[in-house]
């Protein structure tokens, strides 16, 4: 008996450690856990973070930058001039031209002054790929949410579709116990009995590839928020109706305004006539200007005192041109100029397919809106048909296949009603990516 007590408290005690490990997940709660652990998320996010410090390395190119250097002799052999005996004096005289300075340190600053529009092209190439960058992140981010809405509400429907599975063999066990009561008292044929018995038969496989359906639409959730497949979670919520009223002509507006993806391509042909005007500015000098104070001291042992030491400034302008390279910028202009041409085709091309995107989403948001819209009262009749088909079968005022068709009805429209619940919510949230 001691034993059995036992037994029980550690069952108890395992049922209750497996209950509190169990995650239960709302929408909400799975897009949080999405954009802290989702590998393309966290990537765009890098890719923004890259690009926003290339744009400020491009703005400091326009600003002077300083430099610090400083230096210790320790072995020097100056150079002299011998003077022949006779010429100063009787005796030949060795004379150095120069003494060099055992410590130095130089503190210079340079700034660009006119650079042909080289660092204004470089600057606007950074800051296009920085809002390239920040595009990228937002469509990422609504992906992301497009995905998670996809998982979230495809479990949820697959739920709902197991429920409704189980409704039908509920329903066709009910269809055979009324059959076997007929055959019994001679009002059913033993053919209907056996087209009961197949029925039953052939609906049980029915459930278990829903909640075969099911369990993979869990494990996608699962993977989509990087949980492990084979932990516990449990899912609340349900998918909605949103009934949004939408023009065609004001979403398309919007749409092609507001669309990141053609943002992208404007923003790519935009970088490459930058990278075009850079190429010909490369061809050109560069002017700029440099100062710098200089300290030295002669002593062989280190000082800090003022006294040991040596002052001199100087500024500079000077110029840079490099008219030569190997026919290289030749290249790069040549390149800039059929990336230019690729990235003008890049741009009709996903104008067409928008277009194209477009029609299909509008198209099938109102088919699904349609069948939503129209589900209430189809399943309330298909479920008054089906009560009223089965009350006259049991009354023999009807055949099984007219019972049969009555609940292979209601299992549709229940069906038809989520399948469109399903489309459309994912439709949907399609077209306020790029209308919001």
């Amino acid at each position: 008996m001691k034993r059995i007590i036992i037994s029980a408290v550690v069952l108890f005690l395992a049922a209750g450690q497996l209950a509190a490990e169990k995650r239960v997940l709302n929408f909400e709660s799975c897009m949080k856990a999405a954009e802290e652990k989702n590998r393309d998320y966290k990537i765009a996010r890098a890719d923004l973070a890259i690009a926003e410090a290339q744009y400020i390395k491009a703005l400091g190119e326009f600003g002077p930058s300083m430099s610090l250097s400083a230096g210790f002799s320790p072995l020097y052999k100056p150079s002299v001039v011998e003077i022949p005996a006779g010429i100063l004096g009787p005796t030949p005289l060795s004379v150095p031209l120069a003494t060099q300075p055992s410590y130095s340190m130089r503190v210079s600053v340079s700034q660009p002054l006119f650079t042909f529009g080289r660092l204004f092209y470089n600057y606007r190439i950074a800051d296009e790929a920085y809002s390239i960058a920040s595009l990228s992140h937002k469509m990422a981010k609504e992906k992301l949410k497009l995905d998670i809405i996809s998982a979230f509400y495809g479990a949820i429907i697959s739920k709902d579709l197991y429920r409704i599975n189980e409704e039908s063999l509920k329903r066709t066990n009910d269809y055979l116990n009324i059959t076997k009561q007929k055959y019994e008292s001679g009002e059913a044929s033993k053919f209907d009995l056996l087209r009961a018995e197949v029925e039953v038969a052939n609906t049980r496989p029915e459930l278990k590839k829903a909640k075969t359906r099911y369990d993979l639409a869990m494990k996608n959730l699962k993977s989509s928020l990087s949980i492990p497949l084979d932990g516990e979670v449990e899912i609340e919520g349900k998918a909605e109706y949103e009934k949004l009223e939408i023009v065609y002509g004001d979403i398309r507006k919007a749409y092609f305004e507001n669309n990141d993806e053609r943002k992208i391509a404007e923003k790519l042909k935009a970088i490459n006539t930058y990278k075009k005007r850079m190429a010909y500015a490369n061809l050109l000098p560069t002017i700029g200007i440099e100062g710098g104070i200089n300290y030295y001291s002669y002593e062989t042992d280190f000082h800090t005192e003022k006294e040991y030491w040596n002052t001199s400034w100087d500024v500079a302008i000077g110029l840079k041109w490099e008219f030569f390279d190997s026919f290289k910028n030749i290249a790069e202009i040549k390149l800039a100029g059929a990336e230019k041409e690729k990235h003008d085709l890049i741009e009709e091309k996903t104008k067409d397919r928008l277009e194209m995107n477009l029609e299909n989403l509008y198209s099938s948001l109102n088919e699904s809106k349609d069948i939503i819209e129209a589900a209430d009262k189809i399943i309330e009749q298909a479920e008054e048909g089906y009560k009223i088909a089965k009350e006259n079968y049991i009354n023999g005022l009807i055949k099984s296949i007219d019972l049969l068709d009555a609940e292979l009805a209601l299992m549709k429209a229940k069906i038809n009603y989520l399948d469109a619940l399903y489309k459309y919510t994912i439709t949907l949230q399609e077209l306020k990516n790029f209308i919001e």
